[in-house]
């Protein structure tokens, strides 16, 4: 069944510049990386059709399982990749896949309230320039400014021109936050971050 699973892997993972083991040509008609915008940093879910606030996307984690699944396909189909040739390039291009979908979910979908402390002068300061994560304080910059949003901990609904605390079936906390939680697999562990769940409780 591998030529059928492959046709699922070049929907998502397709990379043009490769040149495909054994000169295939089956992948031909795909686009590169179909659903990845590159300037966003992440996926959209939407398809051919865009809405009012252009494409969107809802679960982020079913994006980040996509590339996860691709990945772990190419590793299966094309060895470890440990050639150095065209092999190498489809697997660790489906790794940079991986790795920008956890990133764009991390920026995009998952938020911190601002770090409030007080100055000698009794006013506040919010951080939000760097987010925290694992204790430690991490490279992903708070996409959002507004404190009040970032309450909310997880955006439902990313769109090209806004971004919602809401689902399409639902306006439930518990619809956003599961809908960026499931399907839980092995690469869930990297998606969320200890620090992060135990701010969500």
């Amino acid at each position: 069944y591998g030529p059928f699973v492959d046709a699922l892997f070049y929907d998502v993972a397709h990379n043009s510049g490769v040149a495909k083991p054994n000169n295939d040509k089956k992948e031909i008609f795909f686009p590169l990386a179909r659903h990845k915008s590159w300037f966003d940093g992440h996926s959209f879910a939407s398809g051919l059709f865009t809405f009012a606030d252009g494409k969107s996307q809802e679960s982020s984690s079913e994006a980040v399982n996509c590339y996860y699944g691709a990945y772990l396909w190419s590793r299966v189909r094309w060895g470890g990749g440990t050639n150095g040739g065209g092999d190498r390039k489809m697997v660790d291009f489906a790794r940079l896949l991986l790795a920008m979908e956890v990133t764009g979910a991390k920026t995009y979908w998952h938020m911190t309230p601002p770090k409030e402390s007080t100055s000698g002068s009794g006013t506040k300061n919010n951080t939000t320039t760097l987010a925290s994560t694992g204790g430690s304080t991490s490279l992903v910059p708070v996409a959002y400014d507004n404190s009040a949003f970032r309450e909310n901990y997880m955006v439902g609904n990313l769109g090209m021109t806004d971004v919602t605390c809401t689902t399409w079936f639902g306006t439930e906390n518990i619809y956003v936050h599961l809908i960026n939680f499931l399907p839980v697999t092995a690469i869930t562990a990297e998606l969320f971050d200890k620090s992060y769940v135990k701010g969500e409780q």
